[in-house]
C-alpha cells in the first residue's frame, strides 16, 4: 500500500510571552491582549496533551522535521486545509 502525506492542518493557539526589558504597571498587564498565533503544518501526531505539526515530512520512511508541538490546553481551533 502506497504511504500518504498526512494531513494539512491550520492551528489556532495561545501562545505565552515574556518581557524582560520593559517595565509594566498592573493597569498595563491588565490591558496587555493574549498573544493569538496560527501555525500550519503536517498533522503528524495528535492526542489529549497536544498536537504535533511538521513542516517537512519524508513519504518514504516517515520521517518528520521541524517539528511544532502546541499544549491541548492552549488550542482555540483546528481547521483542516484542503
Amino acid at each position: 500500500m502506497k504511504e500518504k502525506l498526512p494531513q494539512i492542518v491550520e492551528v489556532k493557539w495561545k501562545d505565552s510571552w515574556t518581557s524582560s526589558d520593559t517595565k509594566w504597571t498592573r493597569k498595563q498587564l491588565e490591558q496587555e491582549p493574549d498573544l493569538i498565533l496560527t501555525s500550519a503544518g503536517y498533522l503528524v501526531h495528535q492526542d489529549k496533551r497536544g498536537i504535533n505539526l511538521a513542516t517537512e515530512y519524508r513519504i518514504e520512511n516517515g520521517i518528520c522535521r521541524h517539528v511544532h508541538h502546541i499544549p491541548a490546553g492552549l488550542i482555540l481551533k483546528i481547521r483542516k486545509v484542503k
